[in-house]
């Protein structure tokens, strides 16, 4: 599982998180995000992170390929890594073909969370304001409002449909995470795989409840 700050994806854990949210809710306004990004089928949407660290003038930079199917059903290909997570409504699978692992855990924000980046909880995000920007599209700002969390804010980017376009994630040591969303033409269907034919050889690690 990928730990280093420098290779995390927040951008991903962010969307994948909203696939199962704990007992307390997220401010209305993220809330209506979440459910028109869940609304989403037969998608297949290029993802590319920037990140600026606020203590270099260098920058670390990253574009994977996000699918989605109807019923909350995902699939991430995250080739530099060597790296694909398959996700359905009860549980996510992560393929690490350069380790040759199999890992399965529940489909629950905290399993994503903790497999893509360490800290931030949707449901401690507070809603701040909102801004409209000179090219039309529109902000919506957010704080973390626990202690605990690694992040400080927060900002959605929306178009004139609210279609998601982007995130801004800053963490408290003032890192600027940026997120970018562009929809590809065509959609990339993809199957579960049959582990038990393709991947005979992988160590299974099972860490559902």
């Amino acid at each position: 599982m990928i730990k280093l700050r420098s290779l995390i994806l927040p951008g991903i854990a962010w969307l994948l998180s909203i696939t199962s949210l704990t007992a307390a809710d997220p401010p209305k306004e993220l809330e209506q995000v979440i459910d028109d990004f869940m609304n989403l089928e037969a998608t297949s949407l290029q993802v590319s992170q920037v990140i600026d660290w606020r203590f270099s003038s260098k920058n670390d930079s990253i574009i994977f390929q996000m699918d989605i199917k109807e019923g909350r059903n995902f699939h991430l290909d995250l080739a530099a890594f060597g790296l694909e997570i398959f996700v359905s409504e009860t549980e996510m699978m992560t393929l690490n073909h350069s380790r040759s692992q199999i890992i399965y855990e529940d489909a629950s924000p905290d399993a994503l969370l903790k497999q893509l980046f360490v800290g931030g909880d949707l449901n401690d995000a507070r809603f701040k304001d909102e801004k409209m920007r000179q090219d039309g599209l529109r902000e919506l700002r957010f704080r973390f409002a626990s202690d605990f969390s690694d992040w400080d804010r927060l900002t959605v980017i929306l178009d004139g449909n609210d279609t998601m376009k982007g995130i801004h994630l800053f963490d408290y040591d003032g890192n600027l995470y940026k997120i970018s969303f562009q929809h590809l033409p065509n959609f990339s269907n993809f199957n579960m795989p049959d582990v038990d034919t393709e991947y005979l050889h992988y160590q299974i690690a099972d860490l559902r409840k």
